[in-house]
């Protein structure tokens, strides 16, 4: 029965981590190497050193004597060879990788939290979730359970709010841009555009602008403070707009026709994305209803008749493997009703 529980709470493991690597994953650009050729180096035992320990750790990308910069190149090299040697300098590396994903995160869900805050509350509903999970059900097995439950709570409320701003800014979008248009036209700036919408329109589009400005106060160029908004709100539409105005910044055009064309745009996609949200929202929600509901009546079956449910833990290795693989069919169902109801535009 210990070894079953074992299994179970690494298998419970190992799923939340992969949730949570679902959850935090963004995209980004690997360390570049400086320029560079081929690993193989003539003449120079040095070089050829550096560039036989290079393959063997697997770095793709080597200095080239015949650049411009081999000196700046064989420097990046001793670094990165510095770091393979200084697991502790990894770590923080890894530990500084994180906290930026998770304060990207909650920067897009407009939450005022430190991310050493927002891991001590996961940790507190981990925690939490555990004791209720052994107290009620009195096995190992729950405790696990009841901690990947109580530390998912924080990742959903976050992916929650985050989709709900955005929805709600995007509907927000066209009528801001169009404003800027007619800003435009009547001789305005784009700083009197911008002011205006932070008084007139309410938030989450608001706040933004509103830190565009106090950005624009600080002394950073419009460009600046609009390319930081992309990065604190992921929207393609935003993107587009900020792009169209960076290009106009620098080659000059008629932006507020533009603009406007991009507010056309931006509703004509809104309208279509409420019909297939209207159109998908039943199979949706069955889909969400069946994931839950085998596991609510596991939960509940089990007070009411533990004898019963105690065969999935007293049957060894076979009744493990039937809880598991019924926690992969439901979550593999979810995944493809998900799939099918999601339309990109």
């Amino acid at each position: 029965m210990m070894w079953g529980a074992l299994i179970l709470g690494i298998g419970m493991s190992l799923i939340g981590l992969l949730l949570a690597w679902l959850l935090l994953d963004s995209e980004e650009e690997p360390e570049k190497a400086p320029e560079g050729g081929s690993l193989a180096f003539e003449g120079n035992p040095e070089e050829a050193f550096l560039s036989f320990v290079s393959q063997a750790w697997g770095l793709e990308i080597a200095p080239d004597p015949t650049e411009e910069r081999p000196q700046a190149a064989r420097a990046w090299l001793r670094e990165r060879l510095a770091s393979l040697r200084d697991p502790g300098g990894r770590i923080r590396d890894f530990e500084r990788g994180i906290t930026r994903r998770l304060r990207r995160l909650l920067a897009e869900a407009d939450l005022p939290w430190h991310p050493l805050e927002w891991m001590g509350l996961t940790l507190a509903l981990m925690a939490l979730g555990a004791w209720i999970g052994l107290q009620v059900y009195r096995l190992p097995g729950f405790a696990w359970i009841g901690a990947l439950m109580g530390g998912a709570l924080p990742f959903l409320f976050v992916r929650h709010r985050r989709e709900t701003r955005l929805r709600r800014l995007e509907l927000q979008l066209a009528d801001a841009l169009l404003l800027i248009s007619r800003t435009l036209q009547a001789g305005g700036s784009l700083y009197t555009a911008f002011e205006e919408i932070a008084r007139q329109f309410p938030p989450p589009i608001s706040e933004e602008f509103r830190r565009v400005l106090i950005e624009l106060r600080l002394g950073f160029s419009i460009s600046e403070a609009l390319e930081h908004m992309r990065e604190r709100v992921p929207s393609e539409d935003l993107s587009m707009a900020i792009t169209a105005i960076q290009i106009n910044r620098q080659v000059g055009g008629n932006l507020s026709e533009f603009l406007e064309k991009v507010a056309a745009r931006i509703r004509e996609r809104v309208h279509l994305q409420n019909e297939i949200r209207v159109m998908t929202a039943s199979y949706r929600l069955s889909a969400y209803i069946l994931a839950v509901l085998p596991l609510l009546l596991w939960l509940v079956l089990f007070p009411i008749n533990r004898r019963y449910m105690m065969r999935f833990f007293t049957s060894g290795i076979a009744g493990y493997a039937m809880l598991g693989l019924i926690l992969l069919l439901v979550l593999t169902g979810l995944l493809v009703v998900r799939r099918m109801t999601r339309v990109s535009l």
